[in-house]
């Protein structure tokens, strides 16, 4: 193994360019092994609540047959933005997992001002079938009846997910606060600059040109948001918390047909309505408080909701 050099794992959050990492940046290190995400999950996500062992986890990485550390990127070692991390209970569970398996391991971790993560969430989740509107999406077990209403019971969005702080400090406690870097998505606005920073936090060399490659994310705008939602419709897939009238065999193959036309819809980006807004900046302020106790970083600066 690498002189010096120790397994790095990213784990989103998601929307905060993972995809851009996964297939440009972190492939094109030297110094490490890149691991396919299919093998991350295969490793550390695939095993059931018990049945998770940290040597075969070990084997599935091959981490004891390479001459370089590995590298490992996985949002959804955060937990899936879509069911609120199973109420909040897999990432806790995938610190356990990393740590028993990859315990000299540094910590990625990419996140973004929770109005835009919001934002960019509920997009993906229209983008991937969702019908629900924002307000239903939002509150969801305010929104259904019965068993659904019980987290534990129905998994659905929640606001828990993106108290970042909390899920930071599990990471400290376990690895270390100096093994754990926390870069804001913000930052990509000027990516030289902190490729700079990760170089040196990770002591890792991208090769240049790296910074080139990554590609523009189109949005839906609200005309175009609103007609997905219906076309969803006529497809089950993909996303579990949604509402359909049929699902006939190729629908969702030309959903995705749909998709790609109504991009072409007129009006900007879909944004937030203003109360939206503001019930978001009241929720996360003191998570966000916490967070800038946990890391100095110029949150306000960056959008991210502070009590005023």
């Amino acid at each position: 193994m690498t002189s010096g050099q120790r397994p790095i794992v990213h784990i989103g959050y998601h929307k905060t360019a993972t995809t851009w990492f996964q297939k440009a940046i972190w492939p094109s290190l030297d110094s490490h092994d890149w691991i396919p995400r299919k093998v991350t999950q295969a490793a550390l996500l695939d095993p059931p609540g018990m049945h998770f062992d940290p040597a075969e986890a070990r084997r599935v990485l091959a981490l004891d047959t390479r001459d370089k550390p590995v590298v490992l990127s996985e949002e959804n070692l955060s937990g899936y933005i879509h069911n609120g991390g199973l109420h909040g209970l897999m990432a806790p569970e995938a610190v356990r997992r990393i740590h028993a398996a990859l315990p000299d391991a540094r910590i990625v971790i990419f996140i973004r001002s929770q109005p835009d993560a919001i934002r960019a969430s509920y997009s993906q989740y229209v983008a991937g079938g969702g019908t629900y509107s924002l307000d239903k999406y939002l509150h969801t077990y305010e929104r259904v009846h019965g068993a659904l209403k019980a987290p534990f019971k129905a998994p659905a969005f929640e606001w828990e997910h993106f108290e970042y702080d909390r899920l930071i400090a599990l990471y400290d406690a376990t690895f270390g606060r100096e093994n754990v870097f926390v870069y804001p998505y913000e930052q990509l606005r000027e990516p030289q600059a902190l490729f700079e920073r990760i170089e040196a936090d990770l002591g890792v060399r991208f090769p240049p040109g790296v910074l080139d490659k990554r590609g523009a994310n189109v949005s839906h705008s609200e005309s175009g948001m609103e007609g997905l939602r219906f076309a969803n419709r006529f497809t089950r897939q993909s996303v579990a918390n949604k509402d359909w009238y049929m699902d006939p065999p190729g629908g969702h193959a030309l959903r995705n047909i749909v998709r790609f036309l109504l991009k072409a819809m007129p009006g900007g980006p879909f944004r937030l309505p203003q109360g939206v807004a503001d019930e978001i900046a009241a929720y996360y302020a003191p998570s966000n408080a916490r967070l800038a106790e946990l890391r100095d970083l110029p949150l306000a600066e960056m959008g991210y909701p502070l009590a005023r």
